[in-house]
């Protein structure tokens, strides 16, 4: 079966060699093989359905004779963690990706019109660089001995949010290939003024799609790793984000092109700058470059030939078009005036994009430095150096953008107003309060604070007046409560490290802990932590669950979400008790002991019964002396019960005690535990865990403004009218004229 698998593989790869071939003969004006084109474009994809599908159906029957079914997966998996194993690796990702590609390039070959040759073709080249990366290292190799079991899938991905935060991220980074296809066409063809309204709903799908995953996955490291954050800008995380802020740029530039035709050059180079740094991004993570810099990077699977490859391959060809026609795009001035709403989104777009620059350089820290004596990554202070600046910069653009026209200067002057009072009396709080004193802090919260009044304003008063909703401006609103929400979370936690011995109450940040018990679980253990603060009461369970076949333990916090913060508890590591009763010794037989005024000596061991298999009770004969005095005591073990109970003997007159607490067979020896007055009273610590324990403010503002932006870039895919409709006839009209030259 797995074999069918790799015949599905190269017949998709042969197929999309003959549908480039017959696009692009389309495309030089031979019509007639639009047909065949087609054609073997629906064989490929159907190939990449029937291949993705024999490595599901492997997947679900266990077939461990395959290397990567043996790799990801296990019979103890269940189905959900099973189907996830499809994208478990790397070979399964890039199939992923494949398949994505092939069925949305169906749409795209029956939505782009005019463009569909040109699109079709560049969109086959890059499903073929996948497919000869699937050839060169196949998902469905054998592996050269047979195996029963797998190995079974990352405890880490056992979560979730695997189930389908992968899946949705491969989908943004797929629908990302599209507007680069349309800005290829449109370079070949000579179609600057078209080709990105035509691309807007592919560049808003992408956009909110990518976001939407990187938001799942920071909530999936917040609840899973215990780190206690939701972003790290580990360079692999960073992959992700910088497409997502190159197409953020794109998606504003596309307001300044609808109004004056602006920012034409700028749109097409950003657009192809967000496809590179995906393929960049994809080939820091699966090249091994980042092995050292992150927990997220893949192994070395001996394709860096094919991703490297392919990464030159689309810059390069990307690169020339942009340079041949660069002179031949004459845009129109993106702004009228420095008093505009377009100049304002100008100088948004440069920024969003300096913010993608700078990231995209603290990422490729590990790879430009690689040839140094000491190859290293950036810190969070660089990217709360460089981002934090980027952050303000764009609050305060946020802020009085609402108060413009877009060529006629100030509309709203009393946002300014409303807006200005609510920054001065937001920074005056908090530096009166002492809540923080530090400028950027201050004028972070200050821009937050204008941003939130004036877009709300906008969204509010067109719902009253115009009964439409402002999806624009709310996006805004949601964007300045992720902002704050990140910046208070990350910047004003709270956290301690709480040691808990098991029995013992503890309290720290205001409640009081303790560490109950520890229950078996059928991965490992629980943790069970007690949590009081007087009005309320809960139990943290910590799970601490022991991988397949990988060494250590993987720890799983606890949260407790409020709405002014989340509570984390962390476990960090567990200890057993190390103290030693000062009343217990060991004596062997004949053996003597001094302990303090008392000298024992062990005699023997007496039975009840010396011929019974299994006797009743056993006693340790002791002779202790002390002074001038000298006893013998018989302290004994009753082995009646289902517990052994050891009877505790007096002598010196009742002023010490002695016990029997431990036997061993092996060397004759006894341990015995004597109780006096000079002895201090023993509290064993026993088991003791270490928790990280954190309260994380208004963290909940980053979730519910996350959510707010990417639903408005939802509803904005489905607001296609949305002002553009005085500029359709006349962009239809400079296409139509375009594409005659390009002909001629």
């Amino acid at each position: 079966m797995a074999h069918l698998g790799s015949y599905f593989i190269f017949a998709a790869a042969g197929c999309t060699i003959f549908s480039t071939m017959f696009y692009l003969l389309t495309w030089r004006g031979a019509d007639f093989r639009r047909s065949s084109a087609r054609l073997f474009y629906k064989f490929a994809m159907a190939f990449v359905v029937m291949a993705i599908a024999m490595l599901l159906y492997l997947i679900l029957t266990h077939d461990f004779t395959v290397a990567y079914v043996h790799s990801y997966s296990s019979t103890d998996l269940p189905l959900g963690y099973l189907i996830a194993t499809l994208w478990g690796g790397q070979q399964g990702t890039f199939l992923l990706w494949l398949f994505y590609c092939a069925v949305m390039g169906l749409v795209m070959m029956y939505t782009s019109r005019s463009f569909e040759s040109g699109n079709m073709f560049f969109l086959n080249l890059f499903n073929l660089s996948l497919l000869l990366m699937l050839i060169k290292k196949s998902p469905f190799e054998l592996l050269p001995v047979f195996q029963t079991e797998g190995a079974g899938l990352n405890p880490l991905l056992q979560n979730f949010w695997m189930q389908i935060h992968p899946p949705i991220m491969f989908i943004g980074f797929a629908a990302i290939v599209f507007p680069f296809c349309f800005a290829l066409t449109a370079l070949v063809e000579r179609r600057y003024d078209v080709w990105a309204e035509s691309a807007r709903k592919w560049t808003l799908f992408a956009w909110a799609t990518l976001g939407t995953a990187l938001v799942m996955g920071g909530y999936w490291a917040y609840e899973t790793l215990g780190w206690g954050g939701f972003w790290a800008w580990d360079p692999v995380e960073n992959s992700s984000f910088i497409p997502w802020i190159f197409l953020t740029a794109q998606v504003h530039a596309l307001f300044i092109k609808r109004q004056r035709r602006g920012l034409m050059r700028f749109s097409l180079f950003v657009v192809c700058l967000s496809f590179w740094s995906v393929l960049y991004g994809t080939f820091l993570t699966r090249s091994g470059v980042l092995a050292d810099f992150s927990v997220h990077s893949f192994v070395d699977l001996g394709i860096n030939t094919f991703l490297v490859a392919g990464l030159l391959v689309f810059v390069g060809l990307g690169s020339f078009l942009l340079v041949w026609r660069w002179s031949d795009i004459r845009p129109e001035a993106s702004f009228s005036t420095v008093n505009s709403r377009s100049y304002l989104v100008t100088i948004g777009v440069v920024i969003i994009f300096l913010g993608g620059v700078l990231t995209l350089l603290g990422t490729s820290a590990p790879l430009l430095t690689r040839f140094t004596e000491k190859p290293s990554n950036v810190g969070l202070e660089y990217y709360f150096a460089t981002m934090t600046p980027v952050a303000v910069a764009i609050l305060y653009l946020l802020a009085i953008f609402p108060s413009f026209k877009w060529k006629e200067g100030l509309q709203r002057p009393k946002l300014i107003y409303y807006g200005s009072a609510a920054a001065i009396l937001t920074i005056s709080i908090l530096f009166l309060t002492g809540f923080t004193r530090e400028i950027i802090y201050l004028l972070l919260f200050g821009g937050a604070a204008w941003a939130f009044v004036s877009n709300s304003f906008v969204v509010i008063n067109s719902l009253v007046e115009k009964k439409k909703l402002s999806v624009g401006y709310l996006a805004h609103v949601g964007l300045v409560l992720t902002l704050v929400g990140a910046a208070v979370s990350a910047g004003f936690d709270t956290t301690k490290t709480v040691t808990l011995p098991q029995g013992k109450t503890v309290s720290a940040l205001g409640y009081d802990m303790k560490f109950t018990l520890m229950d078996e679980t059928a991965k490992g253990f629980n943790c069970h932590v007690d949590f009081s603060n007087g009005s309320e009461n809960f139990t943290a369970i910590l799970p601490h669950e022991f991988p397949k076949n990988a060494q250590g333990v993987m720890r799983k916090p606890h949260i407790n979400n409020y709405l002014t913060y989340d509570l984390y508890v962390a476990p960090t590591a567990l200890e057993g008790g190390s103290e030693k009763d000062p009343g217990i010794f060991q004596l062997s037989r004949g053996g003597s002991h001094w302990y303090d005024k008392y000298r024992f000596t062990f005699e023997k061991f007496e039975f009840d019964d010396p011929e019974a298999e299994t006797p009743i009770t056993v006693a340790t004969v002791l002779t202790v002396e002390y002074g001038k005095k000298k006893e013998t005591l018989k302290p004994q073990l009753d082995l009646t019960s289902a517990e052994v109970q050891a009877s505790q003997i007096l002598f010196d007159d009742g002023h010490s005690a002695i016990e029997i607490v431990g036997v061993s067979p092996e060397d004759g020896s006894v341990a015995l535990k004597i109780s006096s007055d000079f002895i201090p009273v023993f509290e064993p610590m026993g088991t003791t865990l270490i928790i990280e324990l954190s309260k994380k403010p208004l963290i909940i503002l980053f979730w519910i403004g996350s959510f707010i932006v990417f639903l408005a870039g939802g509803l904005a895919m489905r607001d296609r009218k949305r002002k553009s409709e005085s500029a359709e006839p006349q962009e239809r009209k400079l296409g139509v004229s375009q594409a005659s030259e390009a002909a001629a």
